[in-house]
This record gives C-alpha cells, sequence and structure tokens, in this order.
C-alpha cells in the first residue's frame, strides 16, 4: 500500500477522503442508533420511575390520612382518659346526690362514644381497638360502682315526674310495675326490666316480657283500668304509668294509703321521651344507662333530622290511626313531631287525635297516607275503599290516592310509631323512607302498602347511609 500511494498520491487521497467520509458517516448512524436506544430505554425508565414516584406519591398521601386520622383517634382516646382520670379523681370526693348524678351523664356519654369511637377503628387498627376495648372495661367498671353508690346516695330521692308531682323514692326499687308499653320499653333500654314483677296486656317488647306474662311470672295489671287489687298484692316499690292516661293519674291517690310510690312519664311530645328516659333513670337507680341511652336516642334522631334536609320539598302526610270514623294524628303529640320530621301535618293545627270529616281529606289534599293497623284491624285498603264510596269517584283528587300512596303500618313498625319509647325512633327511619324513597336509591314503586318487618328490611337499607351506632340502636329495637 505503501509503495502505491508513493507512486499515485492523488489518487489515493482522494480514495481514503471518501472512505474517511464514509467511516464517518457510519459511526455517526451506529452511535445514533446506539444514542437513541439508550434515550428510548432511559424515557422507560423514567416513565416507569415516574409511575413509580406518582403511586408512592397517592400511597404517601394515604398513609398521611391515615397517620391523620390515627393521630385524631389517638387525641380522642387521650381525652376520653382525662375525662375518666377525672371521674375516678371525683368518685373519691363525692359530696351529694348531684354530684354522683353528674358523674353517671358524663359515665353514659363517655360510655356511649367509646362505641361510636370503636366503629370508626379498622381492622389494622388493633392497638387503638384494644385501648378501646380497655377504656370500655374501664367505663363499664366505673359505672357498676356509680349504681352500688346510686344505691346508697341518690336514695331517698325525690322525682318529678310528669304532671309535676315530687315524688319521694325511699330506696332504689327492686319490685317494679309497669302500666304502658312505652314505660316497659323504656325500663328495658335502661337495664331495669329485670325488676318487673307486672306489667300491662299490651306490653310485649321485650319479647320475654310477653313470654314472661303468658307463663303468669309476671302478672297482668291492665292499661286504661289498672288492677288496684293486684297492684297492691304485688307489694312493689314504685308503680310506673304515663301522664296522658287519667286512670294513671288517678291511681296516685288510690296507692298513696298503701305507701306505694306513682311515678308517670310524660307523653306528649317527642322531646318528652328524653326526658321520660332520666325520670326512668333516677326513679330506678340506673342513671348512668339512661345517660347512654339518651345519647344514642338523641344522635339516632339528628341523624334522621339531617337526612330530611336533603330533601328540596317535604310533602303533606296525614297519618290516621283509625277508618271508621277516621282520627287522625294532630299536633301536640309525639306523633306530630315523627310525621313533621319526614313532611307536614296537613292536620297539624288540630290537637291530640282528633276526629275528622272525610271531606276533610279532599280539601288538606295530603300527598301521603300513613295508617296504623290497630294490631291488623284496619287497612290502607280499608281507608281507600271508605273514602271512594262516601265521597265517589272525587275521592281519587287526593293526591295520595291519585298515586297509590297510601301506607298501612304494622308489627313492631306500627307499634314503634304509637309507643313514646327509645324505640320510637325507629318508626321515624320508617317514614323518611316511606316518604322520601329517593334518599335511599328506591322508587314508589319498591315501598309496599303494607309496612312490616318482614316486607320492609328497614335496617339494610339505613344501613348502606347511616352510621354504626345509629343502626345498632334501630336495631335494638326490632329486637336486637
Amino acid at each position: 500500500m505503501q509503495v502505491g500511494w508513493i507512486r499515485c498520491p492523488e489518487v489515493v487521497r482522494e480514495r481514503l477522503t471518501l472512505l474517511g467520509f464514509v467511516a464517518i458517516i457510519l459511526v455517526f448512524l451506529v452511535g445514533f442508533s446506539a444514542l437513541y436506544q439508550a434515550v428510548s430505554s432511559l424515557r422507560g425508565e423514567v416513565s416507569s420511575l415516574s409511575r413509580s414516584v406518582e403511586g408512592q406519591g397517592r400511597a404517601i398521601e394515604g398513609l398521611r390520612g391515615e397517620v391523620s386520622a390515627q393521630g385524631n383517634l389517638l387525641r380522642d382516646l387521650d381525652a376520653v382518659k382525662t375525662r375518666i382520670s377525672s371521674i375516678e379523681d371525683s368518685l373519691r370526693h363525692l359530696a351529694s346526690a348531684k354530684d354522683l348524678e353528674r358523674l353517671a351523664e358524663e359515665l353514659g356519654r363517655l360510655s356511649a362514644e367509646l362505641k361510636l369511637l370503636n366503629t370508626r377503628l379498622t381492622d389494622v387498627n388493633e392497638s387503638l381497638r384494644a385501648s378501646v376495648g380497655e377504656l370500655l372495661a374501664t367505663v363499664d367498671n366505673m359505672s357498676r360502682r356509680v349504681e352500688a353508690l346510686a344505691e346508697l346516695m341518690l336514695f331517698p330521692t325525690t322525682v318529678v315526674d310528669g304532671v309535676g308531682d315530687k315524688v319521694v323514692l325511699f330506696k332504689k326499687p327492686s319490685k317494679i310495675v309497669s302500666l304502658a308499653p312505652s314505660v316497659t320499653e323504656t325500663l328495658y333500654y335502661i337495664g331495669a326490666v329485670e325488676a318487673l314483677v307486672g306489667v300491662d296486656e299490651w306490653s310485649d317488647f321485650p319479647v320475654k316480657v310477653k313470654e314472661m306474662r303468658d307463663r303468669g311470672e309476671i302478672a297482668t295489671v291492665g292499661y286504661w283500668s289498672p288492677k288496684v287489687e293486684v297492684i297492691v298484692g304485688l307489694k312493689p316499690d314504685l308503680v310506673i304509668g304515663v301522664a296522658s292516661v287519667p286512670s294513671h293519674r288517678a291511681l296516685k291517690s288510690i296507692l298513696s294509703p298503701y305507701g306505694i310510690p306513682v311515678v308517670l312519664l310524660p307523653d306528649f311530645k317527642l322531646s318528652d321521651v328524653e326526658e321520660s328516659i332520666l325520670i326512668a333513670g333516677r326513679a330506678t337507680g340506673r342513671v348512668v344507662e339512661a345517660y347512654e341511652t339518651l345519647y344514642k336516642f338523641k344522635l339516632a334522631v339528628n341523624y334522621a333530622i339531617l337526612l330530611s334536609q336533603k330533601v328540596e320539598y317535604k310533602p303533606k302526610v296525614a297519618a290516621a290511626v283509625w277508618v271508621e270514623p277516621l282520627f287522625v294524628v294532630g299536633g301536640g303529640t309525639w306523633e306530630h313531631d315523627i310525621v313533621e320530621i319526614v313532611g307536614v301535618n296537613v292536620y297539624g293545627d288540630l290537637k291530640s287525635w282528633p276526629q275528622v270529616s272525610l271531606e276533610s281529606m279532599l280539601e288538606r289534599a295530603p300527598e301521603v297516607i300513613v295508617l296504623t293497623s290497630s294490631y291488623g284491624m284496619v287497612s290502607a285498603e280499608d281507608l281507600v275503599n271508605l273514602l271512594v264510596s262516601s265521597l265517589g269517584d272525587v275521592a281519587y283528587e287526593i293526591p295520595a290516592l291519585k298515586n297509590g300512596r297510601v301506607y298501612t303500618l304494622s308489627g313492631d313498625y306500627e307499634n314503634s310509631f304509637v309507643r313514646p319509647s327509645p324505640r320510637t325512633v325507629l318508626s321515624i327511619y320508617v317514614l323518611l323512607i316511606v316518604v322520601h324513597p329517593q334518599l335511599f336509591n328506591l322508587t314508589i314503586e319498591d315501598i309496599p302498602q303494607s309496612i312490616s318487618p318482614d316486607r320492609l328490611d328497614v335496617i339494610s337499607i339505613i344501613s348502606k347511609v347511616a352510621p354504626d351506632p345509629v343502626v345498632a340502636f334501630l336495631r335494638e329495637g326490632l329486637g336486637g
């Protein structure tokens, strides 16, 4: 090569230049291809890394949320521990029955709050769940101590009942007579049902009370006409009736010579249920349980009100308690208050449970009619037939008839509506579903005309939207 190059320098130089140019192009192409592959690979890695970072970011945000929630729970638990310590200190320095009731109120609220807090814990928070369990056990132990002290410090006590009478109770009652289903149910909720020795003929909740009465283990003492001889023979420490029944009020003076105190629970408005819980708690010495029940009851009622506020329009509602003659729910009753939560009571300007004309249904034009079955004696069909036979086809100008929105409450749903006890809250949710099915992703066609637990599963419907403590309280109203 050296020899040829020496002989032909120009030709060789031209060829060498061309080869060098080609080599440079080849090198560039090879380098560019490698660079392109490297860049593509790097882009893939960057993209993968970006997705990973993005996923980690979401995970970190979730973790932050969990840590924040856990931090809130820890703060709540610390606050509870502080309150428990304060109660323990107060227990050591009790000076009066008022101090004891104040502690009972705090313990009742604490117990309800801890159970509510427990529902906020997930499975991954086992340590927190254990802490809540320990605190619940502590509160339960302290509640028992307060109940024991109540027997010593609250009695003798003076209870102001639903008619404003001051009733003196010398000792914690161990033998109680209930004159009304609502009283029996209230005693059940505050844990005093075991002391019952006599009940009225209508008390059927809890079921074990009815079973014991049917077996003769609990005496039947009457409702409208209490059996004085039977009551006196039972030698009760306390008789509890309701303020709205005249014979219960008369029983006060009849039993007074026998030294048997009679306490009447208020039963006119929905708010009277709250007062009844506290009166029954004080009279029986079950003050902690009374305050816990009160807390749960108010929580359930307030949540129902919150749900009802989501609707823009509340329809006109008529609630009938008997068909022929027609009696309806008027103002000044707990049933009126329930109807007013879900709609507008068209007979709210009247008082108590007035008899009204069939023509008034045309005039007041209810969009929904709810009828109590009186233990299966009347039905929605009975009311519709009566209106049509009396008014003719014009009856179908009543919106409720025209749109097929006439319903009958029966079974536990009826009882919860007509009995002013903590169980009453169940009927509020029943009517919420009936009057506003859209709140629960239901249609009017999904609501049966005859409404009972076996036809409309209120618990499963409510559990989709309500917090666990509310659902648990409603379930208790159906026997657990």
